[in-house]
């Protein structure tokens, strides 16, 4: 005889509510959650060295510090040596744009002027023509238009600014968490452990089995992408250092960081150092030479570094890794993009 509460309920539609009641909070509370959830990444890609450092008789809280410690000071070290670096560059390059513009200017103002293209002379002239138009006269594009096309464009600073648009806040946010990570590491185990109390016995097994499977794959290919991105970074940041781009450490850290978003990596690497190069245009050889060490570590990326590193493991084509990111920041932003 069926229980009244599924005469009511069927099983389906409570666990229906059960998902979406924990998506709303989820939702809810995204701006929190994102560092802990940020924190849990930590700690369970460290998890199996910790594990190993009990394996050697070690305690676990030694082998956390020593662990958590050797990782911020290898942080620390590359923000001392390489972050001086970025932002010394970026302000001599953002301090000589506005020279390099007037010189590209004139460089490409006379062929403009062979098809009938006049550039503005001033910036305020520039805008002037672009919004012209809002009376009904002229093909510019009026002030309404402008606004609404600049609408999400202020949608992502607003999310990268995070919702208080706090510095303190963000700055906190990242302080807690080491914190966290180092308190979720140190009941990881005992966490997972409980976490399968709480399963049926009759289910149990089947997924426990299931659980570990999933880890083994998704652990592996999370670490594995992991020492993609830092090769990647390496490898651009060297690459165009010697052909003397600007910006080229800047460059390989953003490029090497979105690796693990397909082909948009590799176009921000591609991108902004075609840029740079017309910008501070240095002759061809420079423009070609980006062009092959971009190509070069393409084919290693694509050949040699994510098949030996990462292998496929999971198996997703990179049209569903492109849909679950942006699915997932539309929905709950930052923490979103670290769920998918």
């Amino acid at each position: 005889m069926a229980r009244s509460s599924d005469r009511i309920f069927p099983r389906w539609v409570l666990v229906l509510f059960v998902m979406a009641l924990v998506g709303l909070l989820v939702w809810g509370l995204r701006g929190v959650l994102t560092p802990v959830f940020f924190a849990f990444l930590i700690a369970y890609m460290l998890d199996p060295v910790v594990d190993r450092f009990e394996e050697r008789k070690i305690p676990r809280s030694v082998g956390i510090a020593v662990l958590l410690t050797a990782v911020l000071g290898a942080l620390t070290i590359f923000l001392l040596l390489a972050l001086p670096g970025i932002i010394r560059d970026t302000a001599e390059f953002i301090g000589e744009l506005p020279g390099t513009v007037r010189a590209l200017e004139e460089r490409v103002a006379p062929l403009l002027a062979e098809f009938g293209v006049e550039l503005p002379r001033s910036l305020s002239e520039a805008v002037s023509t672009f919004t012209a138009g809002d009376d009904g006269g002229g093909g510019g594009v009026s002030s309404d238009k402008l606004a609404k096309a600049a609408q999400p464009v202020l949608a992502v600073l607003r999310w990268l600014l995070g919702g208080t648009a706090s510095l303190l806040g963000a700055v906190t946010s990242l302080l807690l968490v080491p914190v966290f990570a180092a308190y979720l590491l140190h009941d990881f185990d005992r966490m997972t452990a409980g976490i399968a109390e709480l399963i049926p016995p009759k289910w149990r097994p089947f997924i426990v089995d299931i659980a570990r499977e999933v880890d083994v794959v998704l652990g592996e290919f999370i670490r594995g992408q992991l020492i993609v991105m830092l090769v990647l970074a390496f490898a651009y940041a060297v690459a165009y250092s010697l052909l003397g781009v600007r910006l080229a450490i800047l460059i390989g850290v953003v490029a090497g960081t979105l690796s693990f978003i397909p082909y948009v990596g590799g176009a921000v690497a591609l991108g902004f150092a075609v840029v740079m190069c017309l910008i501070d245009w240095n002759g061809w050889g420079q423009l070609l030479g980006v062009v092959g060490a971009y190509t070069v570590i393409q084919v290693l990326e694509g050949f040699v570094i994510t098949p030996k590193v990462v292998g496929d493991k999971v198996g997703l084509s990179a049209v569903w890794v492109l849909l679950a990111l942006m699915v997932g920041g539309e929905l709950f932003g930052f923490l979103g993009v670290l769920l998918a």
